[in-house]
Formats: C-alpha cells, sequence, structure tokens
C-alpha cells in the first residue's frame, strides 16, 4: 500500500507508438495470409493499412522498419512526467464549486476479454491506455479504481496503476493492496492530479475462496468557490467488495464502518459494491444507513454498470454535508464494467443543475 509521487522522465506513449505496438503481432502474421494471397494475385490487398495494396515483398522488407520505427516513435515520445506535488495541507486546495469525481472497476487490464491471463501484455497495455483516455475526459478531481494490479504474473507483468498515472493526467496516486498471491498483486487505488494526505489501505478479513477485498482511503482539500476562510478536508474512498456471498459483503461493512465512521467531514464512497439497492436485505443500503450517507436515485433506470442484465453495482455515495448536481454512467467499454461518473456540491453552495452527468 503506497502513496506515489513521481520524479525524473517516464515513458508516455503517443498514439503511434500506441498503434504500432497493437498492429505488430498483425505484421507477423501478414506474411503468412500474403504468401497464401500470391496464389491467385500478385498482389494481397488486407485490412491491415486500411485497404492499401502490399505484396509479399512488401511486408517482408519492412518489417523490421516497422519494429524501429516503433522503437523511435516510443523513444520520441519521452516525456517529463507530471510530479505530484508535496502532500502540504491547504496548499493544493479544490478551488471549484463542484468536486467531480470517477469510479471504475478496470477488471485487471482484460477490458471485455474472457480472463486476463489469456491476454499479452501488449494487449493489457493497449487495454488500459484506454482507460486512461477515460479517465482524462472525465476530468475528475478523484477517481476510484478497483481490480487494480501491482506487477502480476497473470495481468502482464507490470504494473497498472504506474502505467495508468504515465499516461494521463493523474499524477498522485494511492494503491492498497489486498490480495497477494504468486500468481497476482492487486487491489483498489485513487488518482488525483493534486496530492493526498492521510491515506492509507484496509483489508478485509480473507473470505476464501474469494480473493481478499478492501478499500483505500485518501483526503484532499476542498474550498468551494475560494469562499471559505480556510479548505475543508474531504475523504475519498475506493471500496471493493466480495462478490459471491451477502453474509461476507455484511461482515466487511461492518469492518468499514468501524474504521471510518468516527471520520469526520464530507466524505465520498465510490467503487464496485457488488450489490443494488433494491435486492431484500441490500448490503448497500445497510451501508448507507449506518454511515448516513446518500445514493443518488437508486430506483432510476438507465444507470446500470455491469452484464446484459443490467445489474448496478458500481455506486458513489456521498455523506450529509453534500449533494448530487450531475450523475452519470459512461458507456464507453473499457472493462466488463461501465464508469460512473458524478458531480457533488456543499449544499449550501449548490450551483449546478440536477440533470444526469452528460459523459
Amino acid at each position: 500500500m503506497r502513496s506515489k509521487r513521481r520524479r525524473g522522465f517516464t515513458s508516455k506513449l503517443s498514439p503511434a507508438a500506441v498503434y504500432l505496438a497493437r498492429i505488430a503481432p498483425r505484421l507477423i502474421w501478414a506474411r503468412r495470409d500474403v504468401a497464401r494471397a500470391r496464389k491467385t494475385t500478385p498482389f494481397a490487398r488486407t485490412h491491415l493499412f486500411r485497404g492499401l495494396p502490399i505484396s509479399h515483398l512488401t511486408v517482408r522488407s519492412h518489417l523490421p522498419t516497422c519494429a524501429v520505427l516503433a522503437l523511435v516513435c516510443a523513444l520520441l515520445t519521452f516525456d517529463a512526467a507530471a510530479e505530484c506535488p508535496a502532500a502540504e495541507e491547504g496548499t493544493h486546495a479544490i478551488e471549484s464549486a463542484v468536486i467531480r469525481v470517477a469510479t471504475l472497476n478496470i477488471a485487471h487490464g482484460r477490458k471485455d476479454g474472457r480472463n486476463q491471463m489469456l491476454l499479452g501484455e501488449a494487449t493489457i497495455r493497449s487495454n488500459l491506455v484506454e482507460v486512461a483516455g477515460l479517465m482524462d475526459r472525465s476530468e475528475a478531481d478523484v477517481i476510484a479504481l478497483q481490480e487494480v494490479d501491482a506487477e502480476s504474473k497473470w495481468s502482464g507483468k507490470f504494473n497498472h496503476l504506474d502505467f495508468l498515472s504515465d499516461n494521463s493526467a493523474y499524477a498522485c496516486t494511492y494503491h492498497g493492496l489486498h490480495a497477494s498471491g504468486w500468481l497476482y498483486d492487486f487491489g483498489t487505488a485513487l488518482l488525483a492530479r493534486r496530492p493526498f494526505h492521510d491515506s492509507f489501505g484496509h483489508s478485509f478479513e480473507p473470505s476464501w475462496p474469494t480473493t481478499t477485498k478492501g478499500f483505500s482511503f485518501a483526503t484532499l482539500d476542498w474550498n468551494p468557490g475560494g469562499t471559505l476562510p480556510e479548505p475543508i478536508g474531504v475523504s475519498f474512498v475506493s471500496v471493493h467488495l466480495d462478490f459471491s456471498r451477502r453474509s461476507v459483503r455484511r461482515s466487511q461493512i461492518e469492518e468499514m464502518v468501524a474504521v471510518l465512521s468516527e471520520i469526520e467531514g464530507p466524505m465520498v464512497m465510490m467503487g464496485d459494491f457488488n450489490t443494488d439497492w433494491l435486492t431484500t436485505d441490500s448490503s448497500l443500503k445497510y451501508l448507507a444507513e449506518q454511515m448516513n450517507l446518500s445514493v443518488f436515485q437508486p430506483h432510476a433506470d438507465g444507470l446500470s454498470t455491469y452484464g446484459d442484465k443490467g445489474a448496478r453495482l458500481d455506486w458513489i455515495l456521498i455523506s450529509e454535508e453534500l449533494e448530487f448536481s450531475r450523475y452519470s454512467v459512461i458507456p464507453d467499454v473499457v472493462s466488463d464494467h461501465y464508469a460512473v461518473a458524478a458531480e457533488v456540491v456543499l449544499k449550501d453552495e449548490r450551483t449546478a443543475s440536477t440533470d444526469r452527468m452528460t459523459p
């Protein structure tokens, strides 16, 4: 579990480099496909270069060139990484009238694939580039992520949070690692463009045979519209609850209440709760009651986040000092879950409309 500050230089892939990385395997197989095509025509037309005619000689002679070009693109896009400033309370406060937040279960970088172990590193990196793009487009002040891998054998052997941070505007991160083994090391995370303070992670009691879950916690300072004499601290939580058993989720919620209920001030809790509001004896409703949190239109249609049956498993909950001004589910397919985005305001400082947020 760690909070990260980045210094020095890091590699940030340009769109060209990302594209070349994605088509590299196709270049290798293109020789075979074109050779087959030569049985009927001296030139083969493929979709690789959007219909441009290429011959077997073209593919064969340009394979080294394409590899060099991909390397050059990567090297030329080395960029000075945005540095997360030192966390000094009050010096990096959000001053907008609203706080924008978003949450997404990134599914270990597999996008909508069946299993991350069936994907190569290049594919997972490409999938995460799409996640980073969604993060930037959301323009959120704070983003909560779940199923975020550190270096893991089952998902490309690289740190997914570092990769997302390096390829987005979110230089400040906190990673709570809850499940660790020889095959994987993953958990929840929070990202922002300003430094967090008072960050920590909590792993729930093991829930065999399912992997251990938990939450990440961090605080940012906020002075809405610059109208307060001093900024107030807003707590943010990224949580992932067990998917298989209501009894386990209830136990995990009891742990959350014990840890978080004494924390004062506004709170925004986001994540994959693996339950909805309407289920009999809903764990989500129980959590909201225990911590005096509210959700956005729990009975509304059009806010499902997972599966063909329209399950609403991903939620944003806010404390009594806050209220929603906008809320939406973002339909971009970058995971097997959809992202949820919202704007929240202080109840006495409400300036935005009550319409759902447009992604």
